[in-house]
């Protein structure tokens, strides 16, 4: 059996499309210490930064911080975050204008384009965001005309679970009428490219080009484990790799 030929190229958002993670972080971190410095009068700045935030949604990393603060509480003291009032009332109205300053991949509006009118190929946004992280900023570039709404894709808003569950992947690809094997996928985060992988995209890409530097080395290595086909630190490598791409008998 032949693996189909690439008809649409999924891209993550967060890392990957734009250099959101930094800023989004930043305000979650700052969201975290004033619920801290609130509830128990300190930041708990060194609880903060052990978090493991890649990759996450708030309420995963919201989540992480309640039980490693409830692992230090006794029984009687344990806490219950109340997510939503922080993800509502704190976090997206200090998300919301802050993202508007993050910088897209360098070069990734020529990406698209070429990907669209010279590799004749779909392009759609497939990300745990909700779509204020998103769409502000394809507005703001322009790439609102090229990326429409109807091929933005949020786990958070689309799908019952984020990555690294499959399920926003198998949305995206059934309501864009393709095979997830159809697919190619770009990805920066060890969860999304298990999502990519278990959802059977049939190439997968690992994007290292937004990651610290210093960090790049292993991050390659971290994607390729969890199932990536090739790694590129600069998106405008992206149309070469799906031009150079050969179904497998």
């Amino acid at each position: 059996m032949t693996q189909p030929v690439i008809k649409e190229v999924f891209f993550d958002w967060d890392g990957t499309f734009a250099n959101t993670e930094p800023v989004s972080l930043s305000v979650t971190r700052r969201v975290l210490s004033d619920y801290a410095t609130r509830t128990f009068g300190r930041p708990m700045t060194a609880e903060i930064d052990s978090l493991d935030m890649r990759g996450k949604d708030f309420g995963q990393i919201a989540r992480q911080f309640q039980d490693n603060i409830n692992a230090l509480l006794p029984a009687t003291q344990q806490v219950n975050i109340d997510i939503e009032d922080l993800r509502i009332n704190h976090l997206r109205p200090a998300t919301k204008t802050a993202l508007l300053n993050a910088a897209l991949a360098d070069g990734i509006g020529d990406v698209v384009t070429a990907l669209q009118d010279e590799l004749k190929l779909g392009v759609a946004v497939v990300s745990n965001s909700p779509r204020m992280r998103i769409q502000p900023l394809l507005d703001k570039h322009g790439l609102d005309t090229r990326i429409p709404k109807s091929r933005v894709f949020s786990a958070f808003e689309d799908a019952a679970k984020l990555k690294e569950d499959p399920e926003i992947y198998n949305i995206a690809a059934q309501r864009l009428s393709v095979a997830p094997a159809e697919a190619a996928a770009v990805e920066d985060s060890v969860t999304g490219m298990r999502a990519a992988k278990s959802a059977g995209i049939g190439l997968r890409i690992g994007f290292t080009g937004l990651t610290e530097a210093e960090n790049r080395a292993e991050m390659e290595k971290k994607l390729v484990a969890e199932g990536a086909h090739v790694v590129i630190n600069d998106m405008r490598q992206l149309p070469a790799v799906i031009r150079s791409f050969k179904p497998q008998p």
